[in-house]
């Protein structure tokens, strides 16, 4: 068996949560509690909104995973003294929506709920 067949095989017998997770991982991305990811939201002025919550499968559309996808919960992220959303046209734009921006754009900052990777 040639190490590309290795992989597949492997990759076949893993759920497609599991794939996301190996491969973030590799990358050096673990999964936190929802307080972490809270604490880390709330130290640059922002909160998670989890009325936003809305289940979905997240895929990939290029690159080389292209077409893979996973179980994902995305929600809302809100400022904290305003209560706007972070993407509002009215919401601040200031250096911790840069940091916030940097947060979300390395999927770095996540969670593992119900069986879904809850992501900002």
């Amino acid at each position: 068996m040639t190490p590309s067949q290795l992989k597949y095989e492997v990759e076949a017998a893993m759920n497609p949560l599991d794939i996301e997770l190996a491969e973030r991982a590799k990358r050096g991305f673990y999964p936190v509690t929802i307080k972490e990811m809270n604490d880390r939201l709330n130290a640059i002025g922002y909160e998670l909104n989890r009325e936003r919550d809305c289940y979905s499968n997240n895929r990939w559309m290029t690159g080389p995973r292209a077409g893979q996808s996973y179980p994902a919960i995305n929600t809302g992220v809100r400022e904290m003294d305003t209560k706007l959303e972070f993407c509002n046209v009215d919401a601040r734009r200031d250096n911790n929506f840069k940091a916030l921006q940097e947060l979300r754009s390395d999927d770095a900052l996540f969670a593992v709920v119900r069986g879904c990777i809850l992501e900002i």
